[in-house]
């Protein structure tokens, strides 16, 4: 896809940021400017954010917003932020969409967060986490069966308002809730109370931080360590309510625990195995988040993603749409294939031979989501090592580049006939195995070691699938389902077939 120039803006009750990135599937070149925030002047907030983008030297091709709640993200309204006051029920989607005429996405602070982790961090290959913001207040986003889920009207997911004990400190007007014991601006105020008429050194702070109690637990201080032991359980029963309900395989916590790992993670963990359900605690991991220090810049740019990711296949490649009927056959035909065991084997000459490489690459590992081994196969193999490696492995869809056999190519193109160098190896693979698929690229459709591959594989039992230009050709006489790309020059045709492959391992990976 082509380069598109975005804006991210992040507004926060002291701070706002307005991060410039080009996005490509990626982001690059991304550039931030920070000005502190005008809480009670929503008018001044976005001239200055006007001023940012109207100076920069890049076009605002597209704007993402990510922002603390409460919001309504499907009429794109800030309701009554307690970060900033004065902007309640305030457009801010629309002003921007007047102002520049493109899309417009917002998103809740959390909920980019877990996008970011998920797309670009400790949440990649996983497809059921959570990100808990663990800062001043706590707020959590959810990636479910990966997609993010945001709820009615992009309130999911406010942890911070679960009540954890009936009488506590208060978070958010209620007393005993999660905001209220763990939130980063309360553990000071319940602190103080916590720490009076005790001997610590927290007593000589005047205005007690929780950095303050942090620095004090390093040194040893006995009541700081108690305090922040009272935070590592109270998070740890709230990481347990996400996992029960939502049985998921990650857990990402960002802001203050990445800083305190040292002194949180034992105490954080051992609440969360006590509180779990123990099926769903093993198939769990809480881990810290991986961008930490960068996930603003990430996050606030993270709206585009949603955008890209509303958009089919077909929208972004109309051109295709009279293909759609074989590419979805070809996904079917792959489907069955591995659901009936049966293996891959991909094949094409020059650049094509390159593309059966990377299919490989992609269906052997992790395209978009990651696969588990299964239990019986994850116990089997780390009976043979000294440490958990099963973690590490993927159950992957069996194919194999028929190109990559050096060795073997050379010696029957010298000693046999070129023409029959992937005819041979079907055979040698798939002689005994009518599930196996045959997976061809060719530009003309007309490559004759390629098309005697067809002929063997069609006498053997097993469909065939091949990927061409426009034109009519032997391939498509012969596949058992031919999918065109609408070009005849070779570089064009191949450019077509990159991102119809990329489709199919996708689609493919989401059914199994």
């Amino acid at each position: 896809m082509k380069k598109i120039s975005v804006f991210g803006i992040s507004i926060g009750g002291t701070k706002t940021a307005v991060t410039h990135a080009f996005y490509d599937g990626g982001f690059s070149n991304i550039e931030k400017v920070v000005f502190a925030s005008f809480p009670n002047n929503p008018e001044k907030e976005m001239e200055q954010i006007y001023s940012i983008i109207d100076k920069s030297p890049y076009s605002a091709e597209a704007i993402s917003i990510s922002v603390g709640g409460p919001l309504d993200i499907n009429k794109g309204l800030l309701l009554k932020p307690p970060h900033l006051p004065g902007f309640d029920n305030f457009p801010i989607v629309n002003l921007l969409k007047q102002k520049y005429h493109t899309d417009v996405y917002m998103l809740n602070d959390a909920d980019a967060c877990a996008l970011a982790e998920y797309k670009l961090g400790a949440g990649k290959g996983y497809h059921n986490m959570a990100y808990l913001t663990f800062g001043t207040g706590i707020g959590s986003g959810l990636i479910l069966n990966d997609k993010l889920y945001v709820g009615h009207n992009g309130m999911a997911g406010e942890i911070g308002h679960v009540r954890l004990s009936e009488i506590g400190p208060v978070g958010y007007n209620k007393a005993g809730s999660v905001e209220g014991f763990v939130a980063g601006g309360n553990i000071p105020l319940w602190a103080k109370e916590y720490i009076k008429d005790k001997s610590t050194a927290l007593n000589k702070y005047q205005t007690l931080t929780t950095k303050d109690i942090a620095d004090e637990a390093r040194l040893g201080d006995k009541v700081a360590i108690e305090v922040l032991d009272e935070v590592a359980k109270r998070l740890g029963e709230t990481i347990s309510v996400l996992i029960d309900i939502l049985n998921l395989d990650l857990v990402v916590i960002g802001g203050i625990y990445p800083r305190c790992i040292d002194i949180l993670e034992k105490k954080v963990l051992e609440s969360v195995k006590n509180n779990t359900i123990k099926n769903n605690f093993e198939a769990c991991r809480v881990v810290p988040s991986m961008l930490q220090e960068q996930i603003d810049d990430y996050s606030s740019l993270m709206g585009i993603t949603v955008g890209d990711d509303m958009k089919t296949f077909y929208e972004r490649y109309p051109e295709l749409s009279n293909q759609k009927e074989n590419i979805e056959h070809a996904i079917d035909i792959l489907e069955s294939c591995y659901k009936n065991n049966g293996k891959i084997l991909v094949c094409g000459n020059g650049g094509s031979s390159s593309d059966a490489a990377h299919i490989t690459a992609e269906l052997m590992k992790a395209f978009v989501k990651r696969a588990p081994l299964n239990k019986e196969i994850f116990n089997k193999i780390n009976q043979e090592f000294n440490e958990e490696v099963s973690s590490k492995l993927q159950l992957g869809i069996p194919c194999i580049d028929l190109t990559s056999q050096v060795a073997f190519l050379t010696a029957f193109s010298n000693d046999v006939d070129p023409d029959f160098i992937f005819a041979q190896e079907v055979v040698g693979y798939s002689k005994n195995s009518p599930n196996d698929v045959l997976l061809m690229l060719s530009t003309s459709g007309n490559s004759k070691n390629v098309v005697n591959a067809a002929k063997i594989a069609k006498s053997l039992g097993l469909k065939t699938i091949s990927l061409t230009g426009k034109n009519d050709s032997e391939l498509s006489r012969l596949s058992s389902v031919c999918i065109k790309a609408p070009e005849t020059e070779t570089y064009k045709v191949q450019e077509y077939h990159l991102p119809i492959y990329h489709y199919i391992c996708l689609e493919l990976e989401k059914r199994i």
